[in-house]
């Protein structure tokens, strides 16, 4: 503890003293009052900047979650179009192999048709040999028929040139 020395003041002191004391005091509580009013308008500031700092949390939180949503959206849109497009290619690949499948048996039926044709030319062809080499083979015996005939009717008219 500090103890207070005590002057004994001069008379005019003493009654500028209540004066003084009067004002100090009046100064001391202008200062309380600025003192309570900083602190108010500190604690205002504070609170406000406390709201402000929720709020932008709060803004930030939901755009985050709006940005979620969108990544959800268009992860399922993706997804959606991933599907489509693998069920489209399953489609079409279901159509070319049914295309080959019915263009390699077209390509066998075509292929049997050439070849039976082939075999029906080669027999006409065989049988076109065939007539014509027995046309051919009546054809010498006519002649040589014809030529006996004519040699027999001429060594009849004409005894002596046999």
């Amino acid at each position: 503890m500090t103890k207070i020395k005590t002057k004994i003041k001069p008379p005019e002191l003493v009654q500028q003293a209540p004066d003084a004391l009067y004002l100090a005091l009046a100064e001391v509580r202008d200062l309380q009052r600025t003192i309570v009013v900083l602190r108010s308008e500190l604690e205002a500031a504070h609170q406000e900047r406390q709201r402000q700092v929720q709020d932008a949390l709060a803004a930030a939180h939901n755009e985050a979650q709006q940005v979620r949503a969108t990544v959800m959206s268009l992860r399922d849109t993706l997804e959606q179009a991933q599907l489509e497009r693998e069920a489209a290619v399953k489609v079409a690949g279901a159509a070319t192999l049914a295309e080959i499948t019915q263009l390699r048996e077209t390509v066998s039926v075509l292929r049997g048709e050439l070849e039976r044709q082939a075999l029906e030319n080669s027999e006409q062809l065989q049988q076109a040999g065939t007539a014509h080499r027995s046309e051919v083979v009546q054809l010498h015996e006519t002649i040589r028929a014809l030529r006996d005939a004519l040699e027999e009717q001429q060594a009849q008219t004409d005894p002596l040139s046999a």
